[in-house]
């Protein structure tokens, strides 16, 4: 079952607005719609589809026609998802020989997810298609990297971004999936408006301990020792990979305060990282919010973990003390 977990929040966003607006002067035939968000893209196809097909227009979610969708056995809905991680010539040929097929309803509707996974043979196979469809289709077109689309293609689709939500529109929304309202709130300060990777982190059984340890070790942090004691709580790859997600976030945040604490992502400890910031120059957080990324970056190169972190952590020590 296609669930709509994020209704209301995408209900009141930007881009379904955009939808509502062409469904009632009616609706376009290529739509590509931008977000590095795939959860909530998808999501959002699946409330474009009830807008579509609903008894009454509304997108309900409780009619026989959204139900149909929800369930994912609408006769006029075409799917396309990357075969691991790719769109070929192939699959392209196989969804606009479904195109020629006269649509059982009002409207055939087709969703290609993962667009930016097609290669340029695929998406000039698609391109005649964009340029004169049959009228009764509609294309979506999901993206996550616009890079990866061919200026072609673009020119033909109606661009919609996602929105990029509210940290309190993150918290409501996994509130109502009964999250610890911490565990809450660090993800959605964590999350960079994306509501799925919100719900990712909400869902991850470290997360939330590894904020509260970056808080920490930037509090803390004053001599060699105090690496150790950090080194032994990272205990794999994946935790590092987070603990850096975290570092950036709350950097950043120390960052901004000194400038706009308006601009804060971490809302629901402005106090804490106002009293950090008063511990760090500017440029100390510069440089070690650079070093985060560089961190990044080694550790997909295989670096090992203990050597990364440590490294890491030696660093912010000796910027903290040489950029006063």
């Amino acid at each position: 079952m296609n669930a709509v977990t994020f209704e209301n929040a995408l209900r009141a966003s930007r881009a379904f607005s955009l939808i509502k607006s062409d469904l009632s002067s009616g609706i376009g035939h290529a739509y590509m719609v931008v977000s590095a968000d795939d959860e909530v893209v998808d999501e959002f196809f699946t409330l474009v589809a009830c807008a579509v097909y609903c008894v009454d227009g509304t997108a309900c979610l409780e009619c026989a026609e959204c139900k149909k969708v929800l369930h994912s056995n609408h006769p006029d809905i075409y799917h396309l998802h990357p075969q691991k991680e790719k769109i070929k010539v192939e699959d392209i040929s196989l969804l606009l020989a479904d195109v020629a097929v006269k649509p059982l309803s009002k409207r055939k509707i087709y969703f290609v997810h993962g667009a930016d996974k097609m290669n340029a043979q695929a998406q000039n196979k698609l391109l005649k298609t964009l340029e004169e469809p049959p009228k009764d289709v509609t294309i979506f077109l999901g993206v996550g990297n616009e890079a990866g689309m061919l200026d072609t293609i673009k020119s033909r689709t109606r661009t919609i971004s996602m929105d990029t939500f509210d940290e309190d529109v993150i918290f409501d929304e996994l509130s109502r999936l009964s999250f610890d309202k911490d565990v809450c709130a660090v993800a959605a300060a964590c999350a960079e408006g994306q509501l799925g990777k919100a719900r990712k982190i909400a869902g991850s059984t470290t997360y939330a301990e590894l904020y509260k340890l970056a808080l920490h070790t930037l509090g803390t942090l004053s001599k060699s020792a105090d690496v150790v004691k950090v080194d032994g709580l990272v205990a794999n790859e994946q935790n590092l990979s987070e603990l850096l997600d975290v570092f950036s976030i709350i950097l950043r945040d120390m960052l901004v305060s000194k400038k706009n604490e308006g601009l804060m992502l971490s809302k629901h400890v402005p106090d804490q990282i106002k009293t950090l910031a008063e511990r760090y120059s500017e440029r100390a957080l510069a440089e070690i919010l650079f070093k985060v990324s560089e961190t990044r970056r080694k550790l997909s190169l295989n670096v090992g973990t203990i050597a990364s972190i440590d490294n890491l952590l030696f660093f912010m020590l000796e910027a903290k003390h040489k950029w006063q």
